[in-house]
């Protein structure tokens, strides 16, 4: 017996037009839902999809990076250069408020390709222990404070370096003259104007000659005799610390302490140091004659020596401990800035091995060499892979020089022979990548 009702047609509930089975449903849905889709994409395309920013991601992304140090230091119009500012030769700032030194004068230079203006920077004076972090929260754009290259700071994250531009090491410094019968203001003093006034000029000089071409520049005239001989080796280091016999050396406690007991121990010279601990203690112990000799850095060294009563009266020996090269150091994420800051380094070195300096410069301008023209950017504009102007390294030389300028300025008058830091023409360690 059928239980429908007799007033409902059967054939009503199996109809389709009356009933649509849910795979259907389901099919028609979807259906919709893609051609929705493919409708609303065609009808708002995107406005940053345009073929010409799709074809150069990157350089429209350095273009338009905010965070790019190069084009925060042309937008700002000037460079943030942290230095320590205590160290004569390298970086110091006198009473007047006058800035000088090698660091200073390679400050100078990024700002002279950079910016057009070897005025345009601002000098950030920074502890040892504060360094890194100021380069890395931006606080400065550029590190240059007689900072050592090392495996574990190049691989500190967001750090990396540019070429050295002085090699270093640690030496010893001898007294030859009589001891101080007074106690003596330690060499971490301030020094007197006149002690710093003939190793720093205040501004960078404009030319004052003009050399023929084919002659040598005035700054590679001055090489003085040290800078001929050859780098000692172990037995003539070995002579050299036995000079040390029966005098009292003080030095700082650390690395330097164990570099200089390795030495003296591999020299079978029966002298131990007297370790103190800082360097403020082993300066005022040398300065009031308690010690016959300190041990640290060459280049702060010559600084210290310069300042105190009677450099003539102490002696620099020449071996070293280890090795120490300075260099610049930069945030590890910006290439850009870092082949700026590279090339800058490279172009001082390369115009010295031109003959190219800032007292002969404007004679090459019309030169026929094809190797000079294209360094001073006169037929190519090689500048502009850097994102600089043509005559970036012409504003160099202009308004700093080249590495012997930089060095016969700063270094030469505290006696500071150059030594491994000469171009590797003359047997040093300077060597720039071609310019092309």
């Amino acid at each position: 017996m059928s239980l429908m009702p007799k007033h409902l047609p059967t054939d009503s509930l199996i109809s389709p037009k009356k009933k649509i089975p849910l795979r259907q449903w389901c099919f028609f849905a979807s259906l919709t839902i893609a051609l929705l889709s493919g409708c609303q994409d065609q009808s708002t395309p995107t406005p940053t999809a345009s073929p010409t920013s799709t074809a150069k991601p990157t350089t429209a992304a350095i273009a338009k990076d905010p965070e790019g140090i190069l084009e925060r230091v042309k937008t700002r119009g000037k460079l943030i250069c942290g230095v320590n500012g205590k160290l004569s030769g390298f970086s110091y700032v006198d009473d007047k408020g006058v800035w000088s030194g090698l660091d200073v004068d390679y400050c100078k230079a990024i700002a002279a390709a950079v910016l057009g203006d070897a005025k345009a920077v601002e000098f950030k004076p920074l502890l040892a222990k504060d360094r890194f972090t100021a380069l890395q929260s931006g606080e400065v754009d550029l590190l240059m404070r007689n900072t050592t290259r090392t495996l574990t700071r190049d691989v500190t994250p967001n750090i990396s370096f540019a070429p050295t531009t002085f090699f270093d090491g640690q030496g010893i410094m001898v007294r030859i003259g009589a001891k101080p019968t007074t106690p003596s203001n330690s060499p971490s003093s301030s020094p007197s104007p006149s002690a710093t006034t003939s190793a720093s000029p205040s501004a960078s000089p404009s030319p004052t000659s003009t050399p023929e071409p084919d002659k040598t520049s005035k700054s590679d005239s001055k090489e003085s005799k040290s800078d001929k001989q050859s780098p000692k080796n172990s037995e003539e280091s070995t002579l050299s610390l036995k000079e040390l016999s029966g005098k009292k050396i003080c030095v700082e406690t650390g690395i330097n302490a164990t570099n200089l007991e390795s030495a003296l121990k591999e020299a079978n010279i029966d002298i131990y140091p007297t370790i103190l601990p800082d360097l403020d203690s082993v300066l005022n112990t040398y300065a009031k004659g308690d010690c016959d000799a300190i041990s640290s850095e060459k280049s702060q060294l010559a600084a210290w020596r310069s300042k105190l009563p009677r450099p003539a009266d102490h002696k620099i020996l020449d071996v070293s401990f280890s090795k120490e090269p300075l260099s610049p150091a930069l945030v590890g994420n910006d290439k850009r800035w870092r082949d700026v800051v590279t090339w800058v380094v490279y172009a001082t070195f390369y115009a010295e091995e031109l003959g190219i300096s800032m007292d002969n410069y404007t004679i090459f301008k019309d030169t026929k060499n094809p190797e000079v023209s294209r360094f001073l950017g006169t037929s190519d504009s090689l500048g502009i892979e850097l994102g600089l102007a043509p005559d970036w390294t012409t504003q160099i030389l202009k308004q700093v020089g080249n590495y012997s300028d930089i060095y016969n300025r700063n270094l030469a008058p505290l006696d500071v022979p150059r030594g491994l830091n000469r171009t590797w023409k003359q047997g040093g360690l300077l060597y720039s990548m071609p310019f092309r």
